[in-house]
């Protein structure tokens, strides 16, 4: 794969990100009430299969091209509307704004402009602190994995008790997975089998593998706000789809359940946590500061304390699911710059040339001035 070809998928990714978030966020408020509004497993895996599908699908777009008369793209069903007479726009114009994309990326990889370099330059800076910040998260998670002291083991899940933070969280390495609890979650049986119940199903569900996911394509993503608004999204869901889950299975324990949520976040505000699991972790509970409606925790408990979800609105949401990746890969494909010249792209031109033919003979002609006047002549 060429480099080119690395970059116009890289820029498809963040048209498609930009897009993705148009479309969920109004479906989401669409549907939030109600019962099909309520089937949080089956919207935390739908945005899963999106996300995957609008990062992985202009990649394999580019690698899967086609002749150039059986691409089909969006440059050649706008000429076709041009054409048609459908837009109104002079005909250099158009040629220019159809060819702009490809003029910008030709002057970024050939640094030709003050500007392709500043950006080369910004979007360097970026990754590299992008690296860095993830690379300072996952040291010091080991660091904090390793001064934890071992509690309990089952295969190749291990209990660890850590005394630097106030959050249980969960994570995982190559060969092992972790449940981290804080020193105080022994004194608390209640909460205890709580936050178990909630971590145990974050490793049913793979969760960690979709958190370290996101975290590893972040610093590629950087400059998007669309990235990290779906990664906060899916966060978000993940750990509704968790609460749910547990709920479901034993309905009884609904209120000590959200009891525990609220007593495990004030011990998380109030206490001076040394770390505080972000990057590639799962915590049990968020810890920024806001009203109790608004913050995350008061959505969880809104969300556990509402209708109950129906088998038919989890499997409705896979479905739409599935649609928004079946359109966001379309949309990959149509996104493909064109190849070769068609008869339209040929048709297009020989337009352009008239009108720029017909410019000149309409401008008027620069007669050179052959004979002067006596007066102007100054003799000796």
């Amino acid at each position: 794969m060429a480099i080119e070809d690395i970059l116009n998928a890289w820029i498809d990714a963040n048209i498609l990100l930009l897009a993705l978030v148009a479309v969920w966020l109004p479906m989401r408020r669409i549907f939030a009430h109600g019962r099909f509004g309520q089937a949080l497993m089956g919207q935390a895996r739908a945005m899963e299969w999106i996300f995957i599908a609008v990062i992985v699908a202009p990649f394999i777009a580019r690698l899967a091209s086609t002749p150039a008369p059986a691409q089909l793209n969006f440059s050649d069903i706008l000429l076709a509307q041009y054409l048609n007479g459908n837009l109104e726009m002079s005909a250099s114009r158009f040629e220019f704004l159809l060819g702009l994309r490809t003029q910008l990326t030709d002057a970024f990889l050939h640094q030709s402009a003050f500007w392709a370099q500043a950006l080369l330059v910004l979007l360097a800076l970026g990754l590299a602190v992008s690296v860095l910040r993830l690379g300072l998260a996952a040291l010091r998670l080991r660091q904090v994995l390793r001064r934890a002291h071992p509690w309990r083991r089952f295969g190749r899940l291990e209990l660890l008790i850590s005394d630097e933070t106030t959050v249980p969280f969960s994570t995982c390495g190559l060969r092992r997975r972790y449940v981290v609890l804080s020193a105080n979650a022994l004194a608390h049986e209640r909460d205890l089998h709580f936050t178990l119940s909630h971590e145990f199903q974050h490793l049913r569900q793979f969760d960690l593998l979709h958190e370290f996911a996101v975290e590893a394509l972040r610093p590629f993503f950087f400059c998007n706000p669309a990235f990290h608004l779906c990664s906060r999204q899916m966060r978000e869901l993940r750990e509704m789809a968790c609460d749910q889950a547990v709920v479901l299975r034993r309905p009884v324990v609904l209120g000590g359940y959200c009891r525990s949520l609220i007593r495990a976040s004030n011990r998380a505000r109030v206490g001076r946590a040394v770390f505080v699991p972000v990057g590639p972790a799962v915590g049990f509970v968020e810890t920024s500061r806001g009203s109790a409606l608004d913050s995350q925790l008061g959505r969880r408990i809104v969300a556990l304390t509402g209708h109950t979800p129906s088998p038919l609105g989890q499997h409705a949401w896979k479905g739409i699911g599935l649609l928004l990746c079946l359109c966001l890969v379309l949309g990959a494909v149509l996104l493909r710059s064109p190849t070769g010249w068609s008869h339209d792209r040929i048709m297009l031109s020989m337009i352009v040339n008239l009108e720029r033919l017909d410019q000149r003979n309409a401008s008027p002609a620069q007669i050179p001035e052959l004979f002067v006047s006596a007066s102007d002549i100054n003799l000796p």
